[in-house]
Order: C-alpha cells, then sequence, then structure tokens
C-alpha cells in the first residue's frame, strides 16, 4: 500500500513537472509568432543603386510625424550610402537626426528650413555635403552664434556671413558647396594648405571677392565654384585634377598652365 502511494506521488510530480514546461514554452512562443505579424511602418522613401547600395530620397508620411529620425546603416538588406537632395527639407517637425555609420554623401538642401532641428549626429563616414544642407536650421543658429564656422569631418560646411575677411582653419580639407553664396561683402579669403577640394558653388556670386589665393594642395575645383567672382584675377597650378564646368565664369583673369581640357571655364581672359 505505502509502495502504491508513493508510486502514484512520483507520478503526480512528473506530470506536475511536465504541464509547467509546456506551459513555459506555449507562453515563451507566444510573442515569437506575435511577432510574425507585426506590421513595420517605414519612415523613409529610399531606391537602390546598381551597385546594391541604398541612397533614402525622402520620408514618408510616418517619417514626417516623428520628432526623431536616426538614419539605419541598412534598408533592405542593403546599406544606407547616401541622403539624395532634398530628402527631409522643409520638415518642421523633426528636432533631432542620427546617422548610423556608412553613410557618405549627403545631397543639396536636404535639411533646409527644417527650423525646428537642433540636433544632428554626423557619421565619421561622411565625406560629401551639398548646398545649404543646414541652412535655416536651429542647429546651424546655435553653432554660428559660438563661432566663425561650422567643420563637419574637415569638411567646412557654414560661415558667417557678414565677414569682410576670412581665415580657413588649418583641420580643413574640404570648402564645402555653397558655403559663402552669394556672400557679397567678403573681399579676402587665405586658404590653408592642406586644402585639397573646392566644393560646388563655393565662392560662386562673391562679387567683392579681390583675394585669394589657391594652395598647391588643391586638387579638384567643382561646378561654378568662382562663378560671379567679377573682381577676381585668380592663378590656378598645374596639379590641380579635376575642374568642373563654369568653374570660372565672369572672373576678371585666369592664369593657368596645365593640361586639363575646358579652359579657361569661362573666365573672361586667360594668362598661360
Amino acid at each position: 500500500m505505502g509502495n502504491e502511494l508513493r508510486k502514484s506521488g512520483k507520478n503526480v510530480r512528473k506530470k506536475t513537472i511536465l504541464t509547467m514546461v509546456l506551459l513555459l514554452a506555449t507562453v515563451m512562443l507566444m510573442p515569437l509568432s506575435g511577432c510574425k505579424n507585426k506590421k513595420v511602418i517605414p519612415v523613409f522613401t529610399y531606391e537602390k543603386n546598381e551597385d546594391d547600395t541604398i541612397t533614402i530620397t525622402g520620408l514618408t508620411d510616418k517619417g514626417r510625424a516623428d520628432s526623431k529620425l536616426t538614419i539605419p546603416a541598412q534598408l533592405d538588406g542593403s546599406t544606407v550610402t547616401a541622403v539624395a537632395g532634398e530628402a527631409f527639407r522643409d520638415d518642421y517637425n523633426v528636432t533631432e537626426v542620427v546617422f548610423e555609420e556608412g553613410v557618405k554623401s549627403i545631397g543639396d538642401n536636404v535639411f533646409l528650413n527644417c527650423t525646428m532641428l537642433q540636433t544632428i549626429a554626423f557619421p565619421q563616414s561622411l565625406e560629401n555635403v551639398g548646398t545649404h544642407v543646414v541652412t535655416n536650421t536651429r542647429w546651424e543658429k546655435s553653432r554660428l552664434e559660438s563661432s566663425n564656422e561650422i567643420i563637419v569631418n574637415n569638411i567646412l560646411l557654414a560661415v558667417k556671413e557678414n565677414l569682410t575677411e576670412y581665415t580657413v582653419p588649418e583641420n580643413v580639407v574640404s570648402i564645402g558647396s555653397g558655403v559663402f553664396y552669394d556672400n557679397t561683402v567678403l573681399e579676402k579669403i587665405t586658404l590653408n594648405s592642406r586644402v585639397e577640394a573646392i566644393g560646388n558653388y563655393a565662392f560662386s556670386g562673391c562679387s567683392s571677392l579681390t583675394k585669394l589665393e589657391l594652395p598647391s594642395s588643391v586638387k579638384k575645383i567643382g561646378y561654378a565654384a568662382f562663378n560671379g567672382c567679377t573682381k577676381l584675377e585668380l592663378s590656378v597650378n598645374s596639379g590641380v585634377e579635376e575642374i568642373g564646368q563654369d568653374a570660372f565664369l565672369d572672373v576678371e583673369q585666369l592664369a593657368y598652365d596645365g593640361k586639363l581640357t575646358g579652359s579657361p571655364w569661362g573666365a573672361k581672359s586667360i594668362k598661360e
């Protein structure tokens, strides 16, 4: 009799333990099965490039409603390398943007008129920045209140507009696109000996600019970089490897002895 009771008790305990294990497994599996049916609302519109990388082109309605945007390292299983021009322009809701590492290029006017935007964390991978990327944002305004310029990854991104003379800081290696665009008060600028690239429209419309010397370090001059610098006489060394169309349109005089085609790139006269 005693043995039967002990056997019966052991069987009950085994059944209880088995039941608890089954219940626990069921509870653990329920969220997993639920995740399969969870609908993810996209934040970005994007296109896939020929090299299988991703360029973000804009925001969905969900993205426009969000106050914080995180630019991901990957979308649809591919690496995000660029944000196209105008992608987030006139987004009045966004206050913070964080870039994950991987983005190399940001196009023109990406954050233009994002008037509430006060925090931007750019990635170390960033190499190219377009014109007016941060114009008319709280982020730009706050930085130019305490400094003459904004520099991101050794790229000169913005400069105070009321300066008649300006010296480019030593850590700058690239003059960003449109940095001095239509700055009609700037008369003299001194480039450091490390500057390698001058972006599109960088000095376009600087009609008062009379003094600027290009250091031998410069290898690239972008499209219409000095367009409208009507008082400027400029000498371009033969070491420059790339000059964009209309780079010197309406420049008073250009001195150039290199072998690149396209000379004088719109300059009024050329001295070889």
